[in-house]
């Protein structure tokens, strides 16, 4: 048995997982609570996926061995997997009791609690893990996604660079540590340290897509650049995964049938996005369409009840792999599948590389292409994307809404003061409520000169990262190096609550875009809360997004080609506080009036252009515009 049994660890040393595991079977065959084959044979089911056979193998194994402290940490991380994390705290617990000092079953623990959102405990965990194993580097580097998650931006970095110092193979201290830059306005070091990170993990399309979005936030990187960088980042990752044969889809080829439309997405909750999808999926016209949701993330709360009491059919991918999550789509028979996060958090692109669908759309949640040909259509406007423009920028072939490819609800039902604050404080506050993140050291020069041009006013800007005081201190230095006194900014921190957030515009008078990377739904909240913004626009979609907003609203006057007309809207608007005032009062009622809240008129133009869509590809070949046939590929890729 002895022999049996060591020659089924060979096999499983050497990578011959199916020989292995016919050993171990075997050897469980003759006994079948032996301790040692139960928990190899369970490490063999928990890579092929099979938790339940994985989690019976090691209670069989804990009922020979009840105090191994190893076989209680590696049921842990099966029950983690199945997403039972209660259960598997209490088991990580048992394994700790019996050995405290093992370090990676603390580590895994700090892993569950952190699942639970039980901060402190999992904060606990990892400095246990690391008081007993220093070097570990992985657990360094976890700790610093707890610090990044309370905007404690300065201990995260510290965290990451102690990991990649301990362990510089591991990825993921650069992906983050790319975020905590970009998240501190350091978007230069964080494009040089994810380009850093891919030169060492150039098949991780996790990082490749953190360094795409960040290269969205920088003055100095062009356009076509960047399509380059996504074209590059579909023929790295996407390419390799298309089918070698177009799929065969058994989808009805009748054009004028009710459509399935598939939406994957991280954000049914309450995140900025789910306030242009919420208007969307309540104004679709049920006869006409079918909605699927695919949620890509774990979050739930209040706003995700609501997708699902919209929803008619609501599937997780969570959980499954690409391939698994495919499978899925194609079952339920999906003509059009919507892609909402492009290379945002949480996003799967390579379930629209395989081709789940007839027909893949990009849309909405992430401010440019996908850089896949995979990817057929991108639903946008002329205004955020000019024809003859920006199409020679995309993969996808543009469809442009007429009324503009944005609908927006707010995330709460709030009231708005009708009364402008510079009639109460004597002076004119601007402000900017965007992600630091987009406030370059341009965008604050912009500023000063416009503080400077009206002398009296005040500015306030309002972002999570201000918490962190490096973040903070950088911030002041950069307007008082503009020669802009501290009296006169204000750096607000972030507000959990969504309504304290709206009424905090009932202090602005002005709200300020910064560019090149525009506000979205920042843009349209100030708007719903009375206050103008002024944006200056750019060449291509992340810099003419609320230019498009603004048009839906009358306000074309608000858009400026440059920065000195930029300055010149501003302190014009500034000047002129009876227009402030009426279009403080005026606007909420505008906006309502418009189709930037006509959720009915909007569904109903995204349908006609889902209609024009699938009828091209019901019209079409066998193997049409959404079926493209491919060389003959590696598959395993």
């Amino acid at each position: 048995m002895t022999d049996l049994f060591t020659a089924a660890l060979d096999q499983h040393k050497a990578g011959n997982l199916m020989q292995a595991e016919r050993l171990y079977r075997t050897v469980l065959a003759e006994n079948p609570d032996h301790p040692f084959a139960n928990n190899n044979l369970a490490i063999l089911l928990r890579v092929q996926r099979r938790w339940e056979e994985a989690v019976a193998c090691y209670r069989r194994a804990l009922n020979a061995n009840p105090e191994d402290a190893h076989l209680y940490n590696n049921l842990t991380c099966v029950l983690s997997d199945m997403g039972q994390d209660a259960q598997a705290a209490k088991v990580g617990m048992l394994a700790v009791s019996l050995r405290p000092d093992y370090a990676e079953a603390w580590f895994n623990l700090g892993n569950i609690f952190r699942n639970l959102h039980a901060t402190d405990a999992a904060r606990g965990a990892y400095h246990r893990a690391i008081r007993l194993k220093p070097d570990m580097g992985e657990a360094h580097s976890n700790l610093g996604d707890l610090h990044k998650s309370a905007a404690e931006l300065t201990r995260a970095m510290e965290c990451y660079r102690t990991a990649l110092r301990l362990q510089p193979h591991l990825p993921q201290p650069y992906v983050n540590l790319g975020e905590v830059l970009k998240e501190q306005g350091r978007v230069t070091e964080a494009i040089t340290l994810l380009q850093h990170g891919l030169e060492q993990h150039p098949h991780l399309p996790v990082l490749h897509s953190n360094l795409l979005f960040a290269l969205h936030y920088s003055p100095h990187v062009p356009p076509e650049v960047i399509f380059r960088a996504h074209r590059h980042w579909g023929e790295r990752h996407a390419a390799p995964l298309a089918p070698a044969v177009a799929p065969s889809f058994s989808n009805d080829r009748d054009p004028d049938r009710r459509l399935r439309i598939g939406y994957v997405s991280p954000d049914f909750c309450g995140h900025a996005v789910s306030c242009f999808l919420e208007p969307l999926l309540r104004g679709h016209d049920r006869g006409a369409v079918e909605i699927f949701c695919y949620p890509t993330s774990r979050r739930r709360d209040e706003t995700t009840a609501r997708f699902q009491a919209i929803t008619g059919h609501w599937f997780p991918l969570t959980g499954l792999l690409d391939e698994e999550a495919v499978e899925r789509i194609r079952a339920d028979g999906i003509d059009i599948l919507v892609d909402v996060a492009g290379h945002t958090c949480d996003c799967r692109p390579l379930i629209f590389a395989r081709r789940a669908a007839p027909v893949q759309v990009s849309w909405l949640g992430y401010p440019d292409g996908t850089g896949m040909a995979a990817m057929d259509y991108r639903l946008t406007d002329a205004i955020a994307d000019p024809p003859g423009v920006t199409d020679r920028w995309h993969m996808e072939k543009l469809v442009r809404l007429e009324d503009g490819f944005l609908c927006f609800r707010p995330l709460r039902d709030t009231g708005f003061s009708p009364d402008l604050p510079a009639h109460r404080n004597g002076h004119v506050t601007f402000g900017s409520f965007n992600n630091n993140a987009k406030i370059s050291a341009e965008v604050v020069a912009v500023w000063a000169a416009l503080l400077q041009r009206v002398p009296d006013a005040r500015l306030v800007l309002k972002s999570r990262s201000f918490a962190d005081p490096t973040t903070h201190s950088r911030y002041s230095a950069l307007f008082t190096a503009q020669g802009i006194a501290a009296d006169r900014f204000e750096l607000m921190l972030h507000t959990p609550d969504q309504g304290d957030h709206l009424r905090a515009y009932d202090g602005i008078d002005i709200a300020l875009d910064p560019f090149p990377y525009n506000g979205t739904t920042t843009s349209c909240e100030a708007l719903w809360m009375g206050v103008p913004v002024v944006t200056l626009q750019g060449g291509h979609h992340v810099a003419r997004v609320t230019s498009s907003i603004l048009h839906r609203c009358g306000l074309d006057d608000l858009v400026a080609a440059d920065t000195n007309s930029y300055i010149d809207i501003a302190a014009g608007l500034a000047a002129d506080r009876d227009r402030l005032a009426a279009l403080r009062r005026g606007l909420r009622a505008r906006m309502r009036n418009s189709p930037l809240c006509d959720p009915y008129g909007f569904a109903r133009q995204v349908e006609q252009a889902y209609r024009r869509i699938w009828r091209t590809w019901a019209e079409g070949p066998a193997t049409g515009p959404g079926d493209p046939v491919r060389p003959d590929m590696d598959m395993h890729a």
